[in-house]
């Protein structure tokens, strides 16, 4: 019963967490109503969440675990309620490089015995680090790197040199450790985490581009590349990874996905007995299924949903995804630097969950990281049009004035218009 039970450590660190986060909430007078309209999806998604603990066969686990993303969505308030929320936002992603990457490595190669492990089949070495499978790690890896990369190419765009000479040289060498433990030992690297890392480079640098060169991002063709996207993750598990043999193979992986095509076709059976509703939030993977599969997740985010919250839960994510979509489109033209990183962590995220399970919980590394950058981008995105609109009521009335944009990191040159231009609006 470890993993029904759950963590006591890991429970009183979460009350730890919690206590002082809602403290603060309440001391920095946060308008919950605002903030329940602004994230409307996400709190219906929640609610949901809660009512399916209550068909599930382990309800008093499940309203556990349902609590923890209670907890995750309290620290990104506490993280927006901020003076600058992007600073600190800034902060906790290069923090979270700059600890757990070294210590990645140290453990790796100093004590073995906790930051390496052997495949239970293949017997293959596997760095895992800090965390406790080398995906994981893959995982940690790619999400810095894309932030490091997203750090110094502002840096450079904003010629910051002298006064961030010393911070620049520190990301640029996180940035290649983080290379150099994504690579893995001799075979074993995670697939996944690169082939995600790719697209989320080539989402960043070609909305970095866009910028640079006035050209205008269709917000239709962003949300259409979402829908794909996530078609094609909920498709993968039903088509037996045939739709992403040709990927896998240039990345020197077998046509089993490392046997991720046997777990899908044992587990699918599971999705036709509760299709609807489900078998309830946190309450399929119990100690009883994962003896039984011998496996504690079914290696595909989509899949777990359709496990847990069945149809309507799907359904639900995927509203939640497209209106999330809505957001950071929105918010480009105010925030464009961290509305690109968020577009960027969200791409991947929907790509993450092809072969990894990580979208059914809020908890999760890759979907806790998107869901703050999401908050941030929003936050500011409010917040500036607030500023404006006091702005123009101070100004005469001159119809051949043009406002500046008032972000305060690398947009200053560019005006409303110019970004309406960028919008393809």
């Amino acid at each position: 019963m470890e993993n029904d039970a759950g963590s006591v450590l890991d429970r009183w660190v979460l009350i730890g967490l919690a206590v002082p986060t809602i403290a603060i909430l309440v001391r920095r007078n946060i308008n919950w109503g605002e903030c329940l309209r602004r994230h409307g999806w996400l709190m219906l998604l929640l609610a949901y969440m809660f009512l399916s603990t209550f068909w599930s066969q382990i309800t008093l686990i499940a309203l556990r675990r349902w609590i923890r993303e209670v907890i995750a969505v309290l620290m990104a308030l506490a993280v927006i309620t901020e003076a600058n929320p992007r600073q600190a936002l800034e902060s906790i992603l290069r923090r979270t490089a700059y600890v757990l990457l070294p210590f990645s490595l140290v453990l790796i190669k100093y004590y073995p015995l906790w930051g390496v492990r052997y495949g239970k089949w293949s017997g293959a070495l596997m760095w895992v680090g800090v965390t406790v499978q080398k995906n994981h790690l893959g995982r940690l890896c790619m999400i810095s790197v894309l932030f490091l990369v997203f750090a110094l190419y502002r840096r450079w765009r904003d010629h910051i040199s002298e006064e961030g000479r010393h911070l620049k040289w520190a990301d640029v060498s996180v940035l290649i450790l983080a290379m150099y433990l994504l690579k893995g030992a001799e075979n074993a690297y995670s697939a996944t985490s690169l082939a995600t890392l790719a697209l989320g480079m080539i989402t960043f640098l070609a909305l970095s581009w866009a910028r640079r060169v006035n050209f205008g991002v269709k917000q239709m063709v962003l949300l259409t590349f979402v829908i794909v996207l996530f078609a094609f993750g909920v498709a993968t598990p039903f088509l037996g990874g045939s739709n992403v043999a040709n990927l896998t193979s240039s990345l020197g992986r077998d046509s089993t996905l490392t046997g991720r095509t046997e777990v899908w076709s044992d587990v699918l059976p599971e999705v036709q007995r509760e299709p609807l509703l489900g078998h309830g939030f946190g309450a399929f993977w119990t100690d009883a299924r994962r003896a039984l599969y011998d496996i504690p997740t079914a290696h595909n985010g989509y899949l777990d949903i359709l496990l847990e919250l069945g149809v309507a839960g799907l359904a639900l994510y995927g509203i939640w995804t497209l209106s999330c979509t809505f957001t950071l489109c929105r918010a480009l033209s105010r925030d464009y630097d961290w509305a690109s990183l968020g577009l960027s962590f969200l791409l991947m995220s929907l790509l993450y969950n092809t072969t990894e399970s990580a979208l059914n919980t809020l908890t999760e590394h890759m979907t806790a990281v998107t869901v703050f950058a999401l908050f941030v981008a929003s936050y500011k995105q409010a917040a500036t049009t607030d500023r404006k609109a006091s702005v123009l009521e101070a100004v005469p009335r001159d119809h051949n004035w043009q406002p500046r944009s008032l972000d305060d990191h690398g947009g200053g040159r560019r005006t409303p218009r110019g970004y309406a231009r960028i919008l393809g609006h």
